[in-house]
């Protein structure tokens, strides 16, 4: 049955889909089109022409209409009732969580030496390619078109399969990946197992140097990879390896930088500056004033940076933060409540602070609208002031302002003509998004991820409707199943399928003996 809209026949995405495409661009129409360009333009009766990878025109559906009516190969999409935003862009998370998501659920303290024996020590090549393609297909079906990943929960740069396993995956489905690419911490040494094909166990022990010299090769290797899907960042673990590696460090133990932080940092950024590529990493409280010791061309801070979680910081650190123009990545969750990143204050002194997933850990999850959500929830209370964070402001915190974190503001995070077509079309036609009034704060305040239709990345539709486009859903979820279940059973951790003692009427989980015994790895 044909659609038509002011007069013009329209197909729907379905069919512009099935016809495996055949045209030469699309134009669609009558959509809410939120830009998130220069001037913050919604368009509510809006279009969009894309051709090949590009962003062509912008406007109301009228002008757009009476422009290119006519022309051949551009098919008129009805986009009625649906809302068009800036692909999503999720500056944080770590590769191998999507398979492992709630493994350590009932023991929630042991949760990264858990992890840190399945990554390092229990995996393969399989395990990195699986995980990536379901990694790659949530963030789609999110509407996320660009995602940071760390190689596991504290960094793996001993093996380069595993990082080109995982951007294959990525690209594959054609979405956009960066790969945070650097060494663990200490103790040196490093020692990983990784399990062949074959069933051999190989075991890897890397010094410090080592892995600096894969740290360059690897980025110099994947960086713009795949038509530029695949970028790599230098990314060290975190920030200072010498303090708290997860939490902040008090003002009177976090006193003096060490020799090991500065040769870090020098290397670090030497890295960056010979593979011409940007920085990332993870800082808590206390690290970002000792870096500061550092001479200014060698800290791992300034607008070439991004830094993730900042919890636990003090209003000094946020002022150096703010002044040095790093970019800031948070996650919200209850921890927060105790040991928060001053998201607001950041904000108010100028620092361009962004929301990252963390993803997908016990509490964490791909979808940036639940994130955004959390966000203005934990700061909200904490500040006892329900008018922080306004819906446009969370929206540009998942699109140009996470775009500009990366220095990809030039072609990514907002829909203007002359920038990648990475589009994400929401269905409101749905109970709790109808009535269509307010539909951008709507959409934020009480829509999730789930509503997403369709994701367009580089003007191809990767995702629609729960099926991914250019790879086999049924591959993708059986790759990951089969992955998931041989690698939990290969680190002899399916006990912890189980659930906690102390689960159903109860209000708090308890064990009451010890499931995970540390096998000493670190």
């Amino acid at each position: 049955m044909d659609i038509v809209y002011n007069g013009v026949r329209n197909l729907n995405i379905k069919n512009v889909i099935n016809d495996n495409g055949q045209y030469e661009g699309y134009l669609f129409t009558g959509a809410t089109v939120v830009t998130v360009d220069e001037g913050r333009n919604i368009f509510e009766d809006g279009a969009i022409l894309v051709k090949e990878d590009k962003i062509i025109e912008v406007g109301s559906t009228d002008d757009l209409l009476k422009k290119y009516e006519h022309e051949e190969g551009i098919a008129k999409i009805d986009s009625r009732r649906k809302m068009i935003l800036p692909g999503f862009i999720d500056v944080h998370a770590h590769a191998g969580h999507t398979l492992l998501t709630m493994l350590g659920e009932a023991t929630p303290t042991n949760w990264m030496p858990m992890m840190t024996e399945i990554y390092h020590h229990n995996t393969d090549d399989e395990f990195w390619y699986n995980e990536g393609r379901l990694a790659a297909f949530t963030r789609l079906s999110y509407g996320v078109t660009t995602g940071l990943s760390v190689i596991s929960n504290c960094q793996r740069v001993d093996r380069f399969e595993i990082l080109k396993a995982h951007s294959d995956a990525y690209a594959k489905l054609g979405a956009r990946e960066i790969l945070a690419v650097g060494p663990s911490g200490p103790p040196y040494p490093r020692v990983n197992h990784h399990y062949l094909t074959n069933g051999e166990v190989l075991e890897t022990s890397k010094e410090l140097d080592e892995l600096f010299v894969n740290t360059e090769d690897f980025i110099s290797k994947l960086n713009h990879g795949h038509g530029d899907l695949i970028r790599a960042f230098a990314a060290p673990f975190v920030l200072l390896f010498s303090f708290n590696q997860s939490s902040m460090t008090a003002a009177d133990v976090a006193v003096e930088l060490t020799d090991l932080d500065r040769y870090v940092m020098k290397s670090i950024r030497e890295i960056a500056r010979n593979c011409n590529t940007r920085i990332h990493t993870e800082a808590f409280g206390g690290m970002i004033r000792l870096a500061m010791q550092a001479p200014e061309s060698e800290r791992l801070l300034g607008e070439d940076v991004h830094l993730q979680h900042c919890t636990g910081i003090s209003l000094d650190e946020a002022k150096i933060l703010a002044d040095t123009k790093t970019h800031v990545s948070s996650t919200a969750s209850s921890r927060q409540f105790s040991n928060r990143c001053p998201v607001p204050e950041l904000m108010t002194m100028g620092a361009n602070v962004v929301i990252a997933s963390d993803g997908t850990a016990p509490s964490s999850t791909f979808d940036l609208i639940r994130q955004t959500q959390n966000m203005a929830l934990v700061h909200r209370g904490f500040l006892n002031d329900n008018f922080y964070f306004p819906a446009g402001k969370l929206l540009e915190m998942i699109t140009i302002d996470a775009a500009k974190a990366l220095g990809w503001e030039d072609e990514i995070g907002s829909i203007e003509a002359g920038k990648k077509a990475d589009l994400v079309f929401v269905d409101l036609d749905k109970p709790h998004l109808t009535p269509n009034l307010m539909p951008l704060r709507k959409f934020m305040g009480m829509g999730t991820g789930e509503d997403v239709e369709a994701t367009m990345v580089n003007g191809k539709f990767v995702y629609h409707k729960g099926d991914t486009i250019l790879e086999d859903r049924r591959s993708i979820l059986d790759g990951a199943e089969k992955s998931a279940r041989e690698t939990i059973k290969r680190a002899d951790m399916e006990k912890f399928y189980a659930t906690s003692d102390k689960f159903w009427g109860t209000i708090r989980r308890e064990l009451t003996s010890k499931r995970f015994e540390d096998k000493g790895w670190k």
